[in-house]
């Protein structure tokens, strides 16, 4: 029942943190240029961390992460996606890890393919655990999962999650820390 694109959109969005890695909050945001397709795309990740409690794996997790901070290759797959990241980041705020990221992007619908700016654009969210907390769309619930929708010719679309019961087996800040000295 989900449209491909939105299941892009979804793979989009949590393609900054495949594998094992998870935050807090999570924020983005879309905002689109005069001529309705173009525009930014940020996202914001707080308290960065790896759900695995294996520390091999924490470790891999952490060191995916800062290779997507430092490394060339995650701006390639951004680009092959449509994206071109502007800014990335990747610092310690009130002792957590937060990432923040702003791409450009030259058409949203080869992002989203089934986006018109004439039409309404409808993204499903079937991940019950976490809670919507910010959002300019209208949400409405349909069987067991919500439905947020946005009107034709919206210029942002805004998504803030949180974790209900976050648990992260890991301590992302203190290797963060201990990589910066």
């Amino acid at each position: 029942m989900k449209p491909a694109g939105l299941i892009l959109l979804a793979s989009t969005l949590a393609s900054l943190f495949a594998g094992c890695l998870v935050s807090e909050v999570t924020e983005y945001k879309i905002t689109l240029n005069a001529d309705g397709r173009s525009g930014t795309f940020t996202t914001i990740m707080r308290n960065v961390e790896s759900d695995s409690p294996d520390s091999a794996t924490q470790r891999r997790d952490f060191q995916a992460l800062m290779d997507r901070w430092k490394g060339n290759q995650y701006l390639f797959d951004e680009m092959e996606k449509g994206l071109y990241v502007k800014e990335r980041s990747l610092r310690l705020e009130k002792g957590k890890l937060v990432w923040r990221e702003t791409a450009i992007f030259a058409d949203l619908s080869k992002i989203i393919p089934e986006f018109s700016p004439d039409k309404p654009l409808k993204f499903p969210l079937t991940d019950t655990s976490g809670q919507i907390v910010k959002t300019n769309g209208t949400l409405t619930t349909v069987q067991d999962s919500l439905l947020i929708m946005w009107p034709p010719h919206a210029k942002k679309f805004e998504l803030k999650t949180i974790q209900r019961s976050f648990t992260p087996g890991s301590n992302f800040a203190k290797l963060f820390r201990a990589r910066s000295k």
